[in-house]
């Protein structure tokens, strides 16, 4: 599992796919977002599920394009992200039978699923709703893997991305203190939003906004 989900991204009308495209039903795509729709709301209102496609790059150098539809309606092109990610489908559509079609080559794409927070990207992020989204992650796991939860990897910290180098970052407390965040890998921040160093913080804060915020899943 991969870390949700960012790019707002939209289906557009566009030609049908080729003779030469593949067709599988979306839902293997779109894995678990039927099971993330049927939880209560107010147990997923501070994370989502992120997914991404990955294709390897043709050696003629073309994009390779994804459509979907509903038997007896128009393909409509399914755009991706500079990373991948998708919008995933209404899932009453998927449902439906929805299909998922590409014009890439038999193994050259791959799909992952994450988690990712369903707060919009910001430059001040509130600790409690960062916390929240970690719990709620892990009680969906182990609402999903039962048992298995136990021995399972569990959502340990959130990776926030940046387009170019990470900016400065702080914890801000109440009273007007700043701790400095320093799990810095180049253009990602790590955070645990439960370290004992972030007790009593209030807001975490960046100097520029993230293109997303990844939940990572890990032993």
């Amino acid at each position: 599992m991969l870390a949700v989900l960012l790019a707002a991204l939209a289906l557009i009308s566009a030609e049908a796919p080729g003779p030469e495209a593949r067709t599988v039903p979306a839902e293997r795509v779109f894995a678990f977002l039927r099971d993330y729709h049927a939880l209560p709301a107010d147990e997923r209102s501070a994370f989502t599920l992120r997914y991404v496609l990955q294709a390897d790059p043709d050696p003629d150098g073309r994009e390779w394009r994804f459509w979907t539809r509903l038997d007896g309606d128009d393909w409509r092109v399914r755009e991706r992200g500079p990373d991948g990610a998708v919008t995933p489908p209404d899932p009453e559509r998927l449902s439906a039978g929805l299909q998922l079609a590409t014009d890439a080559p038999q193994g050259a794409v791959r799909a992952q699923v994450g988690f990712t927070l369903s707060a919009a990207p910001a430059m001040d992020y509130d600790l409690a709703e960062l916390q929240a989204a970690l719990a709620q992650t892990r009680a969906a796991m182990r609402r999903s893997l039962g048992l298995r939860a136990l021995i399972a990897p569990r959502p340990r910290r959130i990776d926030f991305a940046f387009e170019g180098p990470a900016p400065d970052a702080f914890a801000v407390f109440p009273d007007g203190r700043e701790l400095e965040l320093t799990s810095v890998f180049e253009n990602v921040i790590q955070l645990d939003p439960g370290s004992r160093d972030l007790r009593g913080a209030q807001t975490i804060r960046f100097a520029r906004a993230p293109l997303h915020a990844v939940i990572v899943v890990a032993n």
